[in-house]
């Protein structure tokens, strides 16, 4: 990280036949895909990266990948590393160009203004591919009416876990291509919620009553397989003592998905974990 901080950071997902491609991306692919190039004895990854200096010139680009191949973790991080490094001896900074740290501070998803919801983070622990590991958040705006199947639970009830689809519909994981539509090439998105959770009460303090949902659920994506996954899904929730509505909410997402490993033709079963906390409060 240290040796972006020069640099300001963003990205973009797209394929060769598009009809919208940034200039510099055509640059680089024209350069990558060259006819006549000999071929080269590496394998060629997905993914390439691009520095320009501040008139938006390229400078240089690399596979992501390269001459490492699929190796170890570390090896990929080295190597993007010695790149951009190589890169920045290329673009002279002045005085002034390089951002105060300050200003380039990470912010997380968050509720705007007068409006609340929950923040979901997400990683799939795949130790094949590190980059997934790290994980993904989204924030979901949610309004009262979307907390009203967790209300207050005078005594315990079950809750239908599809009525939380709203949010519930952010946990799939973060990688780039993991199941795509082959005509848009866009990722499926989560369309069905099923399972049911447990509400109860929990012991009280002197602020705030407490419960907690318990239990197992379901998330199919749009893709018309019957592709699913599962896990356990766990909350505690707050309330004031004189209303039933939802205060705040903290849980957990414990789950398995099913990855299919192409070169050896089996199925790979993944841990899938996402944390979720209400705001602003």
């Amino acid at each position: 990280m240290a040796e972006l901080k020069p640099f300001v950071v963003t990205s973009w997902f797209g394929h060769r036949n598009d009809s919208e491609i940034p200039d510099v991306v055509r640059e680089v692919w024209a350069q990558k895909f060259q006819r006549g190039r000999p071929q080269q004895a590496t394998r060629q990854s997905n993914v390439d990266f691009a520095l320009l200096d501040a008139q938006g010139k390229l400078v240089h680009w690399f596979d992501a990948v390269g001459s490492i191949r699929y190796s170890r973790p570390d090896d990929l991080i080295s190597n993007t590393v010695k790149q951009i490094q190589l890169a920045t001896r290329r673009i002279r900074f002045d005085s002034g160009s390089a951002p105060r740290l300050a200003s380039n501070l990470l912010k997380l998803p968050d509720a705007s203004p007068g409006k609340a919801g929950l923040r979901v983070f997400v990683r799939l622990d795949d130790r094949r591919m590190p980059a997934y590991r790290l994980p993904v958040v989204e924030f979901v705006e949610l309004s009262a009416r979307d907390w009203q199947p967790l209300a207050w639970p005078e005594q315990r009830r079950t809750v239908d876990a599809s009525r939380l689809k709203k949010w519930l519909a952010q946990v799939y994981p973060p990688g780039v291509m993991e199941r795509v539509d082959r005509t848009t090439k866009r990722a499926f998105a989560i369309t069905s919620v099923t399972g049911s959770l447990s509400l109860a009460a929990a012991t009280p303090d002197a602020t705030a009553r407490y419960a907690v949902a318990s239990g197992r659920v379901r998330l199919g994506d749009s893709g018309g397989d019957g592709f699913s996954f599962e896990g356990d899904l766990d909350l505690v929730l707050t309330y004031a003592k004189d209303s039933p509505a939802v205060q705040t909410v903290r849980g957990v997402f414990r789950g398995s998905y099913p990855r299919l490993d192409r070169l050896r033709q089996s199925t790979r079963h993944i841990p899938l974990e996402a944390v979720f906390e209400s705001r602003p409060r």
